[in-house]
């Protein structure tokens, strides 16, 4: 029954992650439309790195569990 819980409880948590991420994608993709980067340099590198490198991590993951070949 344990097993259960924390099984369930990661995948909660993986879910809400990837929401969070697709939410933090489309905040990027509208501000770079709008214009906002332009007018707040450092607004734009913070998030646009925060965006690659979750994006550079989970590829690494991905690419360590799965057998691409």
């Amino acid at each position: 029954m344990r097993l259960y819980v924390l099984f369930f409880l990661l995948t909660l948590g993986g879910l809400l992650c990837l929401v969070g991420y697709c939410f933090a994608l489309v905040d990027w993709v509208q501000d770079f439309k709008t214009g906002i980067y332009a007018q707040n340099g450092a607004e734009a590198i913070i998030e646009t790195s925060a965006i690659v490198g979750y994006t550079y991590l989970a590829i690494r993951f991905t690419r360590s569990k799965m057998s691409l070949q």
